[in-house]
């Protein structure tokens, strides 16, 4: 069914609403949150750093969605940005009626990423989650707050880190293994749990490329499966992000072009 033809369905505003839903996998755009300076990392310990950073890069994806009939076919952009200590990621979409950016910035540490703002956007409603390292506090975007705990990332921030970790040491990455995360979303936090299934050799419009495979695991089963694909050839960077629902719907990211800054 042509694009066209589709938005004019009534029960779009559902599709819309489900579409959102599974773009908190993959999703950020922000400049660099006002506070946080190109110079406001702690100060790095004598210890080695536990992770590797990546350099800056920009990735665009090929986006198949089904979400409550409607079919989707776009790009979807992410880029990951440093400057000396400081980080911003940047992750977008579009289409007819409906556009996301989800946001994180923040600074690099010996341990990694720590984000200091994290933002979600959907069609210009902004919620926004902030990060006090000082005072070990977050603030979520209705006002609530919780203890920060150490090494929590937020949505974005959190494919980064899988990647720093995998360019340190690979091991991480053996099947069988679960790498944890607390990590923050719009109004609280949870346990993620990546879970190694093995290595894949993804079909993309790169052509066939080797990938570490990992299924996100939750405490709480809200019907939502989410796989990550990283691959070495593109910094251990998400090759592919694919989001199921248990009715069905669901939302698939493959990397179509990779460009090193």
């Amino acid at each position: 069914m042509p694009m066209t033809a589709i938005f004019k369905n009534a029960s779009f505003s559902l599709a819309r609403r489900t579409f959102a839903r599974h773009g908190a996998a993959l999703a950020a755009a922000l400049v660099l949150a006002p506070g946080v300076s190109l110079v406001a990392a702690r100060t790095a310990s004598a210890a080695a750093p536990a992770v590797s950073v990546p350099g800056s890069s920009s990735m665009t994806y090929t986006l198949k969605a089904s979400a409550k009939g409607f079919k989707i076919n776009v790009d979807s952009h992410f880029d990951w940005m440093r400057e000396g200590d400081a980080y911003r990621i940047v992750n977008s979409g579009r289409f007819t009626l409906f556009s996301f950016n989800f946001e994180s910035s923040g600074v690099i540490t010996p341990d990694g990423l720590q984000p200091a703002r994290y933002q979600e956007t959907r069609n210009k409603r902004i919620k926004a989650v902030t990060f006090d390292p000082e005072a070990k506090k977050i603030t979520f975007a209705g006002g609530e707050s919780e203890p920060l705990q150490a090494g929590t990332q937020d949505r974005m921030s959190v494919l980064v880190q899988l990647a720093a970790m995998g360019r340190k040491n690979p091991d991480v990455f053996a099947s069988g293994k679960v790498v944890p995360f607390r990590v923050a979303g719009s109004s609280r936090t949870g346990m993620w749990r990546f879970r190694v299934a093995g290595t894949d050799t993804l079909d993309t419009p790169l052509g066939p490329v080797k990938a570490v495979h990992l299924v996100r695991e939750r405490d709480e089963d809200d019907g939502q499966k989410v796989e990550v694909w990283l691959s070495a050839d593109y910094d251990w960077m998400p090759v592919r992000v694919l989001s199921n629902e248990s009715d069905g719907d669901f939302l698939d990211q493959v990397l179509s072009k990779f460009e090193r800054k």
